[in-house]
């Protein structure tokens, strides 16, 4: 598994960033495929963020960025763990994607 150190400093970079990442995993032109976005929640609380990048024939690749911790891990198209970034600074949730609809989960 690669690991990387990035210094992002808002909501939208770490969000091109991961979207960069993701279609550079599964060799994909970058901005020609959705990227969806939902933040989770614990106790009410967001605690992280789930990006999922829907590419041609149903393929499917991840990324999770654990906000406490200020890692961001992602995911191949099938579901292996294949790299680590850790962020150098702590990056503030865009309020917007906390109202967006959450996912309730144990980060």
């Amino acid at each position: 598994m690669r690991t990387h150190d990035e210094r992002l400093d808002s909501h939208d970079s770490v969000r091109h960033y991961v979207n960069g990442v993701l279609c550079q995993i599964e060799n994909l032109e970058l901005n020609h495929f959705p990227l969806a976005e939902r933040t989770l929640d614990r106790a009410g609380n967001p605690c992280g963020v789930l990006f999922v990048l829907h590419g041609p024939r149903q393929l499917q690749v991840s990324a999770v960025w654990e906000i406490d911790r200020n890692v961001i891990w992602f995911y191949n198209s099938t579901g292996e763990r294949c790299q680590k970034t850790q962020l150098r600074q702590p990056v503030a949730i865009r309020p917007s994607a906390a109202e967006d609809g959450a996912y309730a989960a144990a980060c």
